[in-house]
């Protein structure tokens, strides 16, 4: 099961960015005479966690993405988000596009709230 607090998620979301985050931050840099300056540090949060679907997968109603828009529209809002056995507290990333990304799969006016919709979710593990 996946869900993020109280909404129920596709169970056939992939997580696209699961192995790209490293916890090791390096910045390197010169000194006047020439030498490496090396720097590491832990990372002590801001795992990026993007969920996404597709049109052939991991369909979602149009009233849970309005669910998750409403959420998202909340400044600082925490969530739990539940992937089969492993939790993780989260927040919406904006940083790289909207934390919420959907479309309908029947573009029917007006919508009903059973319609189906892509959905592509960006969180962070704070």
């Amino acid at each position: 099961m996946i869900a993020l607090d109280d909404i129920i998620l596709p169970n056939d979301l992939w997580w696209a960015d699961e192995t790209d985050w490293s916890p090791v931050e390096q910045s390197t840099d010169y000194t006047l005479t020439g030498s490496l300056v090396i720097d590491e540090n832990t990372k002590q949060a801001g795992r990026p966690i993007t969920l996404a679907g597709h049109e052939h997968r991991a369909w979602t109603t149009r009233s849970t993405v309005l669910a998750l828009q409403a959420m998202a529209a909340v400044a600082g809002k925490e969530m739990v988000l539940t992937l089969e056995d492993q939790t993780f507290d989260v927040m919406f990333r904006r940083s790289d596009g909207p934390p919420v990304e959907s479309e309908s799969l029947t573009l029917i006016s007006p919508p009903a709230d059973d319609d189906p919709y892509t959905l592509i979710l960006r969180l962070m593990e704070i």
